[in-house]
């Protein structure tokens, strides 16, 4: 696998190992789902219990209120058939087991003895009803009883039995003496099975539909925390993708509450940036502008002689070292023509250094009239001046010679026709070497030069070609 397909490999698995850091992290929406359905747990256990608790003390006064009534009842029943015997009520008290939850039915007289008393079968295998009154209890108050072996609770009231009351019409002297008189104790175990087996199955029923509740909340809590935050996931995605470089990200989240606020601020701190980059990149780029022109300047003015114009001798050198390897590579021609000014010191001597500078910068104006667009000349000593010539033989490099010359004899006896000044030139080209040395060429324009200067030619340019 190459080096490229190897990173590009480890982006991508960073990508997963971020992605998946992002999923399970207890970000917002758990925390949040988790508080509400904590809430909602919290809020149902206390309002259970409290239900829990109100709907026990009512189911244990209704009870006792329906213990007290069914007493209350049998002894109403029992005064009419007092009287009878203990069979009479015996069968009253079978009668009432028949229908009713009850454990046991007692019978006792004014002074608390029992008379008769009838037992359940459930009851029958605990013990014996006890004789006289329920101990430690209120007459008419029930009061809460547990069978030992089954560990179930039961009510246990004393009642007293009161003898009849009768209509005025129907009483006489006798009976109404005796009226109302109590002549008797009725004592009667209430079960309290069924009632707790209700209470039971409405609670299982409770805690279901609690359960329920719960599992219902979990999901719906879920979604309304990922509806609320949707905004802020929205935004959270805009901010990332602002930071990875897309400054055209925004969050368009509606609503006015603190979300939409935040993202309108964000929105708003978007555009500044965004503003501040366009301007900053504007700016960098009119810099780099400028640094590359004052690049470019200074380079030129690096490679210029600060007095005539020309290139100076280094900058000469590096064109004729590229020059000499493309003409040597595609076999084309190219000339080199030294220049020197004749009697110069003189006119340094006689009109001082002003008017040398004055002919330096004639030389290089007259040298520049004559040049093609591909020639290069430069000043390469204190009145010495070079071309290079591309594309040319030592006839071009002869003609340009004269031309020069001519020129410049014409220039001086117009401008300064009191010095006595002229133009040496030697030319040479890449046909008369006989090594692959740059330098060997403009040794060679300048062994051309001093024949020239030594053959007394100052105004009529020539080339010489001194043997290899």
């Amino acid at each position: 696998m190459s080096e490229e397909n190897t990173s590009s490999a480890d982006c991508t698995l960073c990508h997963k190992l971020s992605w998946w850091r992002r999923a399970i992290r207890p970000g917002l929406q758990l925390k949040f789902t988790c508080l509400v359905v904590g809430l909602a747990l919290a809020v149902g256990m206390v309002v259970g219990s409290v239900t829990a608790d109100h709907a026990s003390l009512i189911v244990r006064r209704i009870q006792t209120d329906h213990c007290r009534q069914e007493a209350a009842l049998l002894a109403y029943k029992a005064s009419d058939e007092y009287d009878l015997g203990a069979e009479s009520l015996r069968a009253l008290a079978s009668r009432f087991m028949k229908s009713k939850s009850l454990l046991f039915v007692s019978f006792m007289d004014a002074q608390g003895r029992r008379i008769t008393s009838v037992e359940s079968q459930k009851h029958e295998h605990q013990h014996a009803v006890t004789e006289g009154v329920t101990p430690g209890t209120t007459i008419g108050q029930p009061i809460r009883m547990t069978m030992a072996d089954v560990e179930e609770d039961y009510l246990d009231v004393t009642f007293p039995i009161q003898s009849a009351t009768w209509d005025e019409g129907d009483r006489d002297a006798s009976n109404s003496e005796t009226a109302g008189q109590l002549i008797g104790y009725v004592r009667i175990g209430y079960s309290l099975e069924q009632t707790l087996a209700e209470v039971k199955a409405a609670s299982e029923l409770l805690s279901g539909i609690a359960i329920l509740i719960v599992c219902l909340t979990v999901p719906l809590a879920y979604l309304l925390v990922l509806r609320l935050l949707r905004p802020l996931a929205a935004l959270t995605r805009s901010i990332s993708m602002f930071a990875d470089g897309n400054l055209d990200a925004r969050c368009h989240a509606g609503g006015g509450d603190e979300i939409g606020e935040l993202a309108g601020a964000y929105n708003e701190m978007a555009d500044r940036l965004q503003q501040k980059h366009l301007e900053i990149t504007e700016l960098n780029s009119y810099l780099e502008q400028r640094v590359q022109e004052r690049t470019r300047q200074l380079q030129e003015l690096a490679s210029r002689d600060p007095l005539t114009g020309l290139y100076n001798r280094r900058h000469f050198n590096e064109v004729l070292a590229r020059r000499f390897s493309e003409s040597k590579r595609y076999g084309s021609s190219l000339a080199c023509v030294m220049i020197d000014l004749d009697k110069f010191k003189a006119v340094n001597d006689t009109f001082g250094h002003q008017r040398g500078d004055e002919i330096l910068k004639l030389a290089a104006t007259t040298i520049e009239q004559e040049l093609r667009s591909s020639d290069v000349a430069a000043r390469f000593g204190g009145d010495e001046f070079v071309v290079l010539m591309p594309q040319a033989e030592s006839q071009q490099a002869k003609g340009f010679a004269r031309r020069i010359g001519q020129r410049f004899a014409d220039m001086i006896a117009i401008q300064y026709p009191d010095c006595p000044v002229g133009f040496s030139v030697g030319y040479a080209s890449l046909s008369d070497l006989s090594s692959d040395d740059p330098d060997e060429l403009v040794r060679l324009a300048d062994l051309s030069l001093y024949e020239a200067k030594r053959d007394d030619k100052k105004t009529a340019p020539q080339g010489a070609h001194p043997a290899a």
